[in-house]
């Protein structure tokens, strides 16, 4: 889970650390050391020569087409129906799960069930069983989940099931002619639609194969560094927004604790702990690069970055925007930003496919 954080840029170093210089750089066996109070110190890699690869964001026949029917299910009309049960179709049940005897799950009464045919929440065996049932079927089966299944609590296990069907509802998609396409999805014809389609998705494609090849980067910059010490200011400002952003998600999925969210995610205190150490050093890592390269913002430049990220996050104006992010952070962003380009400017990069590559034909 990562996701950007409002806080407060520290500038403060406790005793606690050892007397540092003050953003200071020396050459210390090929890699450059770096040294500022409010961050910390750090032996930067080679930071100027990184091998990286992007994907590439063309766009297929089959993703376009999953991005029609997408907009399709904008337009689905629901029907009870006593079944039998497909694929798409959702069906409520009264749900109880055992393993080795105990009780595991138990969804009944007004706590019933929704389970949507193709999601294969609890595995593919389950969705199968409960393909062709009618309401009112209950049915008593073991599925036996592989070693390395998603949930520890299912991996390795057999768990018993027992199901109930109540209800079924039949997910019924509108056809996809030509006067749909021109009458209520709005597109000059099927080929303006498809052309449309195709050129938002490789924009799409290209923004996040850019972030992940600079993420990929960044992370080569944290990985190859020794950072020798960092300001516990700096640490204690990411180690409260780790905690809002978790407390965030119990907030989210109704939970009283965050520790609640630690489980249902498989968080551990060294995982926390982990994440908060890499934010602390991804901001020392930029900021050592930052003054090492010389690269501080221009008034113009910050400017320009706010009007994006207005952009990006959609609001109206600059000063909506600073009502959720104080300047400091909306600062620091812009120069990661830059800082980010510049290793993506001297990096070896190496296009790869992404998912899939097929030619698109219209």
């Amino acid at each position: 889970m990562e996701i950007k954080m409002k806080r407060k840029q520290p500038y403060i170093l406790l005793t606690a650390i050892p007397l540092l210089l003050t953003a200071c750089g020396t050459a210390d066996g090929g890699k450059t050391t770096f040294s500022d109070e409010a961050y910390g110190t750090v032996s930067l890699c080679d930071y100027r020569n990184q091998s990286a690869e992007k994907k590439s964001s063309a766009v297929t026949d089959e993703d376009i087409q999953s991005e029609i029917e997408s907009l399709l299910y904008d337009y689905a009309q629901y029907k009870e129906t006593e079944g039998p049960s497909k694929e798409g179709d959702t069906l409520s049940v009264d749900l109880t799960a055992s393993k080795d005897g105990g009780p595991l799950l138990s969804y009944t009464g007004e706590d019933s069930y929704d389970i949507y045919l193709g999601s294969e929440e609890f595995g593919s065996e389950f969705d199968e069983k409960l393909t062709g049932v009618f309401v009112n079927d209950t049915l008593s089966f073991p599925i036996t989940y592989q070693e390395d299944y998603e949930s520890e609590d299912f991996a390795g296990s057999t768990i018993d099931y027992e199901v109930t069907v109540r209800g079924i509802t039949e997910e019924i998609l509108p056809e996809l002619t030509e006067d749909f396409i021109v009458t209520t999805l709005g597109y000059e014809s099927e080929r303006a639609m498809k052309e449309e389609i195709k050129e938002t998705l490789e924009k799409e494609n290209d923004a996040n194969s850019s972030y992940e090849l600079r993420e990929q980067l960044i992370q080569q910059v944290i990985d190859g560094s020794d950072f020798k010490s960092y300001s516990q200011d700096l640490y204690d400002s990411y180690a409260a927004a780790v905690e809002e952003n978790y407390g965030n998600y119990a907030e989210m999925f109704g939970f009283e604790t965050v520790e609640e969210v630690y489980d249902l995610f498989g968080v551990t205190q060294e995982d926390v702990e982990k994440e908060i150490l890499n934010y602390v050093y991804r901001s020392i890592a930029v900021h050592a690069i930052c003054e090492t390269e010389q690269l501080a913002l221009t008034d113009e430049e910050y400017e320009k970055g706010l009007e994006r990220y207005r952009e990006e996050n959609g609001y109206g104006t600059t000063e909506e925007m600073m009502k959720d992010f104080d300047e400091d952070t909306l600062f620091e962003w812009i120069q990661e930003d830059k800082v980010l380009d510049f290793l993506e400017a001297h990096a070896q990069i190496t296009e790869i496919e992404g998912v899939s590559n097929t030619e698109t034909d219209f």
